[in-house]
Order: structure tokens, then C-alpha cells, then sequence
């Protein structure tokens, strides 16, 4: 209780003063795209409530860091921890009250990325597009989307996820990769297990004598449903963001069968593994401030507290390096997105241990 009541309050000064920290640097960046825009001032307070969540994702690991060795400085200070040590204990297992706080740390943090995260960031971009935006930039942008399991591609001028979608055009492609038929119509919704097709016109292609396509003539409708197995809440996964996908929404598309390109489908992985292994960074920061900041004196507690912070830091400026690696495809995904977590991770147990 002791070693907790000397960890929990540092770490409690230390959320409180970087999230402020973190919030009037979103504040003087952005504030002045608000104004001479007529922005209500809920829009304007929500704006920044949906920036916190985000930032915790980082507030929290640096914090945790800082309490750490905080604590253990000051139990050096004092002579505890040789007290510790001259009566048989581990300092690892008298710690294990720090442990237990970074792992529910490492919980919310994947809370967050599961949860709030994905939610106060497509908030952010509907206000952005919403308010900071000119006119013609809100217009709905055409929509293309492919399903290359039954060869079939789709554009939409206007997409609607759970309504009907405007300007709907369907292209279906030949084993070979010619075009069988083209459907277009003036809006089309999804009804239960088929899409109704609504005002348009179907184009059949036929291979004449020398083996070109030739275009038929149009059969017009007014009515048309069609069994496809793409749904529009499936399209609307697709067209997400990277960053607003969670790991459950990464797991539906991967399982769809949708994807168009090995590409894409490594690109998801990349992020599925990052998502999966980025909250450990709260058990990384405690397990580095704590093995670097069992120093001797105060330059030796200095310099293990500044080890300790580079680390940290560079822990994040890799992990998104190898991100944007695996999202091109230059590394496998789990190298992507797992490796450096998991490596930091048992790269300070490591130290742990031997500086115990």
C-alpha cells in the first residue's frame, strides 16, 4: 500500500497536467478555424470533449512512465529500497502494485482504441466537414466499390449506408475480365437479402465476329432486385478510414471475403496487430522507469529517468514507422504492427529482472 500510495498520486498530477497539456495545444490550433464560421459553442465544446480520448491514447503511457520513476527515485532518496533489498525482497514483486495499475492502464487505453476512440474520431471529421469546410467540399464524393470474388464493380455518386444511395452504377465482368452487363439507375436501396434497383436501364455486352464486346441494346425498368451478397453495411466498412476502424470492424471486413487486393488485405492485418498490441506501451513505460531509474545518486537517477523518456519516445516514433511499412507492404503485417510492442514489452521484463 505504501509503494502504491507513492506511485498512484504522481501518476494521477501527471494525467491531469498532460491531458491539459495535450488540450490547449489542440485548442490554440484550432480555434481559430472557428472563428468568423458561425460555430455554436456545444459544437465548438464537444469539438475538443471528443480531442481528450484521443489524447489519452499517449497521455497515459508517458504518465505512467513518469510516475514510476517518480516513485522509484524517491524510494532511493529515502533509503527504502535498500531497505527492501537488505531484508530478502524482489523489488519486482514489491512493485507488483504498479504492475497491476499499468495493466489496467494498458486496458483502458484498448477501451479507448475499441470504443471512444473510433466514435470522437468520425465526430471530429463530421464537424470538420460539417463547419470548417467550404461548400463545395461537402458535396457527397462518388463512391467506387469492388467485389472481385463475383466480378463485380460499384459507383456511387451518392452513398447511403442505411437509406437509398443515388446515381447507382453496377458492372459485371466475364470470367475472362470482359464487362457481361452494365446496370445504371437513378437509386437503388437494400432490402433484407437484395438490392432493389430503382428508374435505370441494363446493358447486356455480346462478342461480335472478331471477338470485341459490343453493347446491346438498353432494357429500361422501373423496378429491378437482384440477389447480390454485398450489403451496404458491408460497403460502408470498406469506405472507413483506417483509423476509425476497431478491432471487431477490422475482423468483419477481413472475414467478408471483400477485399479487392492483397494489398488492402495486409493493410487491415497491419492495423488488426497494432490495435491488438499498442496498449502494452503502459506496461513498456512502467517497466522502463522503473529498471532505468534504479540508479545511484542524483546524476545516475537523471540519467536513467532521461533513458527512460528517449525510449518511450522512441517506442512511439517506430511503432508508427513500422505501421506506414506495413501498410505499403514493405514489411509482413504482424512485423508491422505487433513486433516492436512485443519486443519492448519482453525487452523490459528483461531489465527488470536484472535490475532488481
Amino acid at each position: 500500500m505504501h509503494i502504491f500510495r507513492e506511485f498512484i498520486l504522481p501518476l494521477g498530477c501527471s494525467l491531469v497536467a498532460f491531458s491539459l497539456l495535450f488540450l490547449l495545444n489542440d485548442v490554440f490550433d484550432d480555434v481559430s478555424d472557428f472563428s468568423g464560421k458561425g460555430v455554436p459553442g456545444k459544437v465548438i465544446f464537444f469539438y475538443f470533449l471528443c480531442k481528450l480520448p484521443l489524447n489519452l491514447v499517449h497521455v497515459i503511457p508517458i504518465s505512467v512512465l513518469l510516475a514510476t520513476s517518480f516513485m522509484t527515485i524517491m524510494l532511493g532518496k529515502n533509503n527504502e529500497l535498500y531497505a527492501m533489498r537488505s531484508a530478502g525482497l524482489s523489488l519486482a514483486v514489491c512493485a507488483l502494485p504498479v504492475w497491476l495499475t499499468a495493466f489496467l492502464c494498458s486496458l483502458v487505453i484498448w477501451g479507448i482504441s475499441e470504443k471512444a476512440g473510433p466514435f470522437c474520431q468520425q465526430a471530429v471529421s463530421e464537424i470538420q466537414q460539417q463547419w470548417l469546410e467550404t461548400r463545395s467540399d461537402k458535396q457527397a464524393a462518388p463512391m467506387v466499390f469492388q467485389y472481385p470474388a463475383e466480378g463485380r464493380s460499384w459507383f456511387f455518386s451518392s452513398f447511403s449506408p442505411e437509406g437509398k444511395s443515388q446515381g447507382v452504377v453496377v458492372r459485371q465482368s466475364n470470367p475472362d475480365g470482359g464487362t457481361a452487363w452494365v446496370l445504371s439507375c437513378r437509386q437503388a436501396e437494400f432490402l433484407k437479402d437484395r438490392w432493389l434497383f430503382q428508374q435505370g436501364e441494363i446493358y447486356h455486352f455480346k462478342l461480335d465476329a472478331d471477338q470485341k464486346p459490343q453493347r446491346g441494346l438498353p432494357e429500361k425498368f422501373l423496378r429491378r432486385e437482384e440477389f447480390f451478397v454485398e450489403s451496404p453495411a458491408q460497403i460502408h466498412e470498406q469506405s472507413k478510414p483506417l483509423e476509425n476502424l476497431n478491432i471487431r470492424d477490422i475482423r468483419v471486413i477481413l472475414r467478408s471475403g471483400l477485399l479487392n487486393s492483397i494489398r488492402s488485405e495486409n493493410r487491415l492485418w497491419a492495423m488488426f496487430w497494432h490495435r491488438l498490441t499498442f496498449p502494452l506501451a503502459s506496461l513498456v513505460g512502467a517497466m522502463l522507469g522503473f529498471s532505468l531509474s534504479l540508479g545511484n545518486g542524483r546524476s545516475g537517477y537523471m540519467k536513467g529517468f532521461a533513458t527512460a523518456i528517449g525510449l518511450l519516445v522512441l517506442f512511439f516514433i517506430l511503432g508508427q514507422f513500422f505501421l506506414v511499412l506495413g501498410k505499403n507492404g514493405w514489411v509482413p503485417p504482424f512485423v508491422a504492427g505487433a513486433f516492436l510492442p512485443l519486443a519492448f514489452f519482453f525487452a523490459g521484463t528483461i531489465l527488470v529482472y536484472q535490475r532488481q
